[in-house]
Parts: structure tokens; C-alpha cells; sequence
């Protein structure tokens, strides 16, 4: 029988605010199942371990990033148009879900080696956008990979700014700005 889809919501929910909060090695099963008003027992019937839960809840967000910056990649709008639309969407992306963005930021460095072969990245994303560019003679040719490297912790790290109070909510306010300087990126050689 299938379980309630709200009660594995919940879950996951409540186990992205402890992740972020305490970190994974912090958290515990018990915390978790306390968070989301389940038993322990429940939280098992969805992941078969809290590594298992982080991993799974990763690649979600990780894909769904993937995702959003494919929907741009494939556009036949001028460069410039598309990097302007793909900074909005990964910064609009965090003004929506703080939360994800952090957990995904704290805990890729731990989860990143694990994740699906088949699970889209935006890192494949960018560096097939960056390769495109570059064969339509968009852009010079270049490395890549480095620059699909650069442009996602440049808007990265813009996250990281308001987590720590030196930018300020809502980040798609500074949209503009890392889009000139991702462009920038990409124009140089």
C-alpha cells in the first residue's frame, strides 16, 4: 500500500531545515520524525536511512536545478538573453526555496561523488551551453568546463552573500548585474 504523499513531504521537509541547521552528522532519525510529526518507524516506510534521505532529497534539488537551466540551453534566444534568464531563474530559485539552495550548498561537497549518472547537472548543462556558444561562434572558444565552473559560483555564491547578511533578499535584485558579469565571462578568453 502506498504511503500518504504529504506525510513523506513533511519528511523530507523537516529533515532540509535540521540538514541545514545542524548539518547531516548532527541530525539525527529521532529529530527528524520529531520535526515532521511522525514516528521513526514512518520516517523508515520513505528512506532507509538518514544518509539515504539526504542523498535523495540532493538529487532532487540537484536534478532541479539541472532542469531549469536545460529549459534555457535549449532557446534559440540570443546569448545574452539566455544567461540573463538562466541568472534570474537559479537567483529566483532562492528567493523561492532559501532552504534547499543552503542545504544543497552545505552538503554537496559530502553528496556530489554519489549522485546518479543520469540525474541532469548543471554542470553538464552549462558546459554543453558554453560548448554550443562557442561552435556557433557566439563566444571564443575556451575551457568549458572551467567557465560553466566560474559562472555557477559566481551566482553561488550570491546565495552565500545573504546567508550571511552581506547581500539582501530578494537576490533576483541583483540579477542584472551577475548576468553582465557572467556574459563578461564567457566574451573573455
Amino acid at each position: 500500500m502506498a504511503r500518504p504523499p504529504r506525510k513523506k513531504k513533511d519528511i523530507e521537509r523537516a529533515a532540509l531545515e535540521l540538514f541545514a541547521e545542524y548539518g547531516i552528522d548532527g541530525t539525527t532519525i529521532r529529530m527528524i520524525a520529531e520535526r515532521a510529526g511522525v514516528t521513526e518507524g514512518a520516517l523508515y516506510r520513505h528512506h532507509k536511512s538518514k544518509d539515504d534521505l539526504a542523498r535523495a532529497l540532493f538529487e532532487e534539488y540537484f536534478e532541479g536545478f539541472g532542469r531549469l537551466l536545460e529549459a534555457f540551453r535549449a532557446e534559440t534566444t540570443p546569448l545574452e538573453t539566455r544567461i540573463a534568464r538562466m541568472v534570474h531563474a537559479f537567483l529566483s530559485a532562492y528567493d523561492a526555496d532559501p532552504l534547499g539552495f543552503r542545504f544543497v550548498l552545505l552538503v554537496q561537497h559530502r553528496l556530489l561523488d554519489g549522485v546518479r549518472s543520469d540525474v541532469l547537472s548543471p554542470v553538464s548543462v552549462l558546459t554543453r551551453f558554453i560548448e554550443e556558444a562557442v561552435g556557433r561562434r557566439d563566444i571564443p572558444r575556451q575551457d568549458a568546463a572551467l567557465k560553466a565552473q566560474l559562472l555557477l559560483g559566481m551566482v553561488m555564491q550570491v546565495a552565500v552573500g545573504e546567508r550571511y547578511g552581506r547581500l539582501e533578499l530578494p537576490v533576483t535584485g541583483y540579477s542584472a548585474e551577475v548576468s553582465k558579469a557572467a556574459v563578461a565571462i564567457l566574451r573573455e578568453v
